[in-house]
């Protein structure tokens, strides 16, 4: 897969690094960690007045944990090439392919994933010929070793276990159960005043809850689950007609919404009804470690530079005067 890894000047001035010959070893995670994995390609992009496409590098390590200012959970890095000149956001914007990215275009956040064939393809050949190598290699694998691809591949595997079960075992609860799990899962979501209703008599709204919205808004919800395979346009005209006024519609699915069903929550001419199937109730309890308890593992990577005679004298020397 390939990436775009932005950073903010005013927190870590990557071009300066560049200029002076010195990158960071690893880089923030913060969005999309499931996703990721050693060896995809990362395109390095600075925001700011002067934004820009700098270098092109990839991801060396499976995501690990460590304290960091800009963000707890990280991956090791390698840079392979420098952009000269840099890639501008006028050059960028001026590809279709590129123009509607979210990070050229000011989106906030640290990574966010290429899914689109044509923008890799459009990023390519921007950079075509500015390219200067930065290692000896520029081969993705060439600074990783097996052990960490072979982490990284068991990592994911047992996380796609772990939702297979969680999937198994939700399919098999009672539908009440179901209700109050979809509770505890509002409620680490930031809802408030969160309610299961009654059996019968609810009108078709199996919760009701309250999210506030910058601690000002506060807009009240009513919310129905489903936990069956197929969730059909009856069931959102259902909701929808169960709502006051000022309420809004979230239905909650174990399994699939029909295309009728998408299309009619989305339906600009109506009241539209917020979904939630499957595959975004699995993420969301695994984010949420609801039903999952997470196993933190330790990660090494080597800093040689650490031990050598200049700085294990600088160690000693500290050391002793500290004493």
């Amino acid at each position: 897969m390939d990436w775009v890894f932005q950073c903010n000047p005013k927190r870590y001035d990557l071009a300066c690094e560049l200029e002076k010959g010195t990158q960071p070893e690893d880089w923030s995670m913060n969005q999309h960690r499931e996703l990721v994995s050693p060896g995809d390609r990362v395109f390095f992009w600075q925001t700011g007045p002067n934004a820009q496409l700098l270098a092109i590098g990839h991801v060396d390590s499976p995501v690990y944990e460590r304290e960091s200012p800009f963000g707890r959970h990280r991956v090791d890095i390698s840079f392979d090439y420098k952009i000269v000149q840099p890639v501008t956001r006028p050059e960028l914007l001026e590809q279709k392919a590129l123009g509607a990215f979210g990070p050229f275009k000011g989106m906030m956040g640290t990574n966010f994933p290429i899914l689109n064939v044509e923008t890799v393809t459009a990023l390519e050949k921007l950079v075509e010929g500015r390219l200067i190598p930065l290692s000896a290699s520029g081969s993705p694998t060439s600074a990783m070793g097996n052990a960490q691809i072979a982490l990284d591949e068991a990592i994911k595997r047992s996380r796609h276990q772990i939702s297979l079960s969680l999937r198994d075992y939700i399919s098999t609860m009672d539908p009440f159960g179901f209700q109050w799990l979809v509770r505890a899962l509002l409620i680490k979501l930031g809802y408030t005043d969160v309610v299961v209703s009654k059996a019968s008599g609810d009108g078709g709204v199996d919760l009701r809850a309250t999210l506030v919205g910058g601690g000002i808004a506060r807009m009240r919800t009513c919310i129905q689950v489903k936990r069956q395979q197929s969730v059909g346009a009856p069931v959102v005209q259902n909701i929808r007609g169960a709502l006051s006024a000022h309420e809004a519609g979230l239905l909650v699915t174990s399994g699939q919404f029909t295309a009728g069903a998408i299309a009619e929550a989305n339906d600009p001419h109506k009241l539209p009804i917020a979904l939630v199937n499957g595959a975004q109730l699995l993420e969301l309890l695994l984010k949420h470690e609801i039903g999952v308890e997470p196993v933190r593992l330790t990660y090494y990577r080597l800093k040689l530079d650490e031990i050598s005679m200049d700085k294990l004298e600088a160690f000693v020397e500290e050391q002793s005067t500290g004493s």
